[in-house]
């Protein structure tokens, strides 16, 4: 067989059974809208059942936020989609509170340079050290898009994804979830697991930006639910879908911190 051919043959068996990917994950147990001891109980135990299929996974306690922050500059750029997951609070070491800086915080440029950011509990981004300093307006600075996570109680269907890539997720209510509506390009609907019968609202649910790569999910953003299986969930998902599928970045990037801007 020529080398052409082989390469395409190889190429396309790839697409078609996925291969294992590359990534590392940090996790703040930070919680917000459920408890505290019940996530500094369930983060690390999704922690160990994605050990197996992650790089490395390492816990920030609330009290390690600093340390956040340098795991965050440290996979920015690596040639790697990696995971931050975030358990309801949005890190002040990663993003000024109150949205001061509009541009190049260090988790917009990590989530531009085609990583990800997963999100249980409280609105995604909204709360800061316990108080909703960042408001709405959060998701909307990551985003640079106006979109909303307002609801209560909605009910999600699981969906034939969600079926396939998280066998345990059953039916449930959200009080935020995703509002697809409001979506518009460059951000796209890349995986739904949960959704409302009207099709407009999704969780579980992974948004990506078709320009940079970069995804932002959302896994149980409920109010006061310690019981909710996050760490089941979330760790199916990363085990199945995230592990073989998930769109990674080609080369390394060759931003400077500092010089690159919002796309």
């Amino acid at each position: 067989m020529k080398l052409r051919h082989l390469m395409i043959a190889m190429v396309t068996f790839l697409a078609f059974t996925g291969i294992a990917m590359a990534f590392d994950v940090a996790i703040s147990t930070q919680s917000g809208w459920w408890g505290q001891a019940a996530a500094d109980v369930e983060m690390p135990a999704l922690g160990d059942k994605i050990k197996g299929t992650a790089t490395t996974v390492t816990i920030f306690p609330a009290d390690k936020q600093a340390d956040l922050a340098t795991w965050v500059k440290n996979n920015t750029s690596d040639g790697e989609n990696d995971i931050l997951i975030l358990s309801g609070q949005f890190p002040s070491t990663i993003y000024t509170p109150g949205n001061v800086q509009v541009d190049d915080s260090l988790a917009e440029i990590y989530l531009n340079s085609g990583n990800t950011i997963f999100n249980t509990g409280d609105y995604m981004f909204y709360v800061v050290d316990g108080a909703g300093t960042n408001g709405e307006d959060g998701l909307k600075t990551m985003m640079n898009l106006p979109m909303t996570l307002w609801d209560d109680d909605t009910a999600m269907v699981v969906t034939a994804d969600g079926k396939k890539y998280t066998p345990s997720l059953v039916d449930y209510t959200c009080d935020r979830p995703w509002h697809l509506d409001l979506l518009a390009d460059p951000w796209k609907a890349l995986v739904i697991l949960g959704q409302n019968a009207a099709g407009t609202r999704a969780e579980p649910a992974i948004m990506m930006n078709t320009k940079t790569k970069g995804m932002l999910g959302t896994f149980y953003q409920t109010a006061g639910q310690d019981a909710d299986p996050r760490a089941i969930i979330i760790s199916e998902f990363i085990n199945s879908y995230f592990s073989t599928t998930a769109v990674q970045p080609v080369e390394k990037a060759s931003t400077t911190w500092g010089a690159m801007k919002s796309r």
